[in-house]
């Protein structure tokens, strides 16, 4: 989406006079992003955005010689700043940090930013300005708001097929929460010993056993998978990827479902993309939402959110469902694309997530008991507004009795959400942690190249989801660490401040003492990248994780295993690189036996999109 007040773009110079009769005009664009921001103290303003080149040819020597906000000093960085080349297509974090006496939380002003670039050896100047707003004090809090939809039925796939959607890519060229550099918290210690490997305990790591590694097998899914699944007790499988679903009665044979023919394509744009699946045991029901896209940029977007049970999936071959459409304008916009959903289970609601492109991420509260009966359901959801630094983060699962989702309000800050099942009202807190890479404004690497010299997390780092809270969960009770109630999230950061490669950084905070920080640590290697990273408990309190890795001559693979293993395990055998990898794999108790881990990830071979399902635990378990 591409509004005026969210994305504003002007070139002063389209053309370099030649000769006489003719001129040689550019072919880049230069265009920026919302701006987001930071008060990291009452008189100094940390903001950030993407800078993106949306034209047809690569634009050399970026070079920004002005950067301004009206009634404030920049005190970063020092001008000209050289931003280097931004070729076709590629994104650019540009930091900026400005002092005064008039920031204020929650007001909205204007950057405006010139310079020049160079293409097939002329030099273009560039103007252009850009929208910022300062997300709400905290802490804070806001009263949630009700909505409600109404129950339908399908039953029989007799729906003809579509395609799938997509009229462009929403979060392309930074629309979301670009990270600004907050104070600087260097964390004490070295990130590895002298050998340069992260440390690990003595010994080997207790084993990990994988009952089920299996392909599904499928053709037609993109190779921005975001495979996402779930088993019930009696070992049904349901799981997607853009663009299908598949359901399975043994893990081991699956068969492929088209949701265009299972629903009515009777909204503006049709079915689309993003897909999650959880399982609710407390209703025995497989819940399943699907995004509906806009047509050219006009009108509603939606949620379908889908239930059955596992005896239903497998009567009726996983085309009998009750659905609920959830709208862009149900939660408080009617222009906006709303996307990247997620999903958790708590005790008694299910949660839904998302983002409004350009604007912030949004949570829906939905009872299971009326999912169950089939009924129309009365929901509640958050103001949108309230979530700018949580855009593209992902829900706490094993949730329980409150839901959690975090946001990153600057590289040393973490703004945690949270809405207890008992309340009506959510809040948010700032959680003072230890500085990771960011590569706003620095010289952090924040690229992956595989064998076939693709670059797999050029859209992760530089675009989206960045660095947002993509792996959430909730540990409560005792484990090895005698904690008793933790949230726990995980995000990509580039390389650099000693990590010589794109990491993942988890935090581990106290759910139960204002969230302090209990733990900071990373999962990462001195030779190759690790990102996408997806967290659940089991029943034994044990962290499983589900995530990619790649880099350094290896391909991008899904990988899976045990928090604090400093172990994980390829279960994917890609032979082709990738641009466009994402945007998140997937992890759930295995349900049949909770003591179990089920995960969801894919590689990329000669053949396609590699989609696996995954089963693995301790021995014995």
């Amino acid at each position: 989406m591409k509004t005026r007040q969210q994305w504003l773009s002007t070139l002063a110079l389209t053309c370099v006079v030649l000769s006489a009769t003719g001129c040689y005009k550019a072919r880049a664009r230069l265009q920026a992003g919302p701006a987001s921001g930071s008060l990291n103290t009452p008189t100094q303003l940390a903001t950030a955005f993407q800078l993106t080149n949306t034209g047809e040819a690569d634009a050399e020597n970026v070079l920004a010689s002005a950067i301004s906000l009206n009634g404030a000093t920049l005190t970063y960085p020092a001008l000209p700043a050289d931003l280097g080349p931004l070729p076709r297509d590629g994104s650019t974090a540009v930091a900026a940090t400005f002092t005064g006496s008039g920031f204020a939380a929650g007001n909205s002003y204007t950057i405006h930013m010139e310079g020049t670039f160079r293409e097939h050896g002329h030099t273009f100047p560039y103007k252009l300005d850009t929208a910022l707003h300062i997300p709400p004090a905290a802490p804070g809090a806001g009263n949630s708001l009700t909505g409600s939809s109404p129950a339908h039925v399908v039953n029989g796939a007799h729906y003809p097929y579509q395609p799938p959607n997509f009229p462009g890519e929403a979060n392309e060229g930074g629309h979301g929460w670009t990270v600004p550099n907050g104070p600087n918290r260097p964390k004490p210690g070295p990130p590895s010993n002298s050998s340069g490997v992260q440390p690990a305990p003595q010994g080997d790591p207790p084993q990990v056993d994988f009952e089920v590694n299996n392909s599904l097998g499928l053709s037609g899914g993109s190779t921005v998978n975001e495979p996402s699944g779930a088993v019930s007790p009696g070992g049904i499988v349901f799981e997607t990827a853009n663009w299908y679903a598949a359901w399975s009665k043994d893990g081991t044979h699956f068969t492929q479902l088209q949701p265009t023919t299972i629903f009515p394509n009777n909204v503006d744009g049709g079915f689309c993309c993003d897909q999650i699946v959880v399982y609710a045991p407390s209703i025995d029901r497989f819940i399943w939402v699907m995004q509906y896209s806009q047509l050219n940029g006009s009108g509603e977007s939606l949620y379908r959110l889908a239930a059955a049970s596992p005896a239903s999936v497998q009567s009726s071959s996983g085309t009998s469902w009750t659905y609920w459409d959830i709208t862009s304008t149900q939660i408080g916009t009617t222009t906006s694309w709303v996307d990247y959903p997620d999903l958790s289970v708590g005790n008694n609601n299910v949660y839904l997530s998302a983002d409004v492109v350009g604007g912030g991420r949004y949570v829906v509260r939905i009872p299971l008991a009326e999912i169950q009966s089939g009924s129309t359901i009365n929901f509640r959801y958050t103001d949108y507004h309230n979530g700018g630094s949580a855009y593209g983060g992902h829900l706490t699962q094993n949730t329980q009795d409150e839901i959690f989702w975090a946001g990153q309000q600057n590289n040393s800050t973490i703004r945690v959400f949270a809405w207890p099942e008992s309340s009506t009202n959510y809040s948010w807190t700032d959680v003072s942690i230890y500085s990771w890479p960011n590569p706003a404004g620095s010289s952090s690497s924040c690229s992956s190249t595989t064998p076939d010299k693709q670059d797999w997390l050029k859209k992760l780092l530089t675009s989206f989801p960045g660095n947002a809270a993509l792996g959430a969960t909730r540990l409560i009770g005792a484990n090895a660490r005698n904690k008793v109630n933790e949230v726990l999230f995980a995000w990509t950061a580039c390389a650099g401040s000693g990590f010589p490669q794109p990491q993942v950084q988890w935090v581990a905070l106290d759910a139960n003492n204002n969230f302090n920080l209990i733990s900071q640590q990373e999962i990462w290697n001195p030779n190759y990248a690790f990102a996408y990273p997806a967290f659940v408990v089991n029943a034994n309190n044990d962290i499983g994780m589900s995530l990619e890795w790649g880099g350094g001559g290896n391909y991008e693979n899904h990988v899976a295993g045990f928090w604090g293993d400093y172990v994980v395990y390829a279960t994917t055998s890609s032979s082709v690189g990738t641009t466009r990898f994402g945007d998140y794999v997937t992890i759930r108790p295995y349900t049949p036996d909770t003591k179990r881990f089920a995960a969801f990830g894919y590689g990329i071979t000669g053949s396609g999109v590699d989609t696996h399902y995954v089963v693995f635990s301790r021995p014995g378990q």
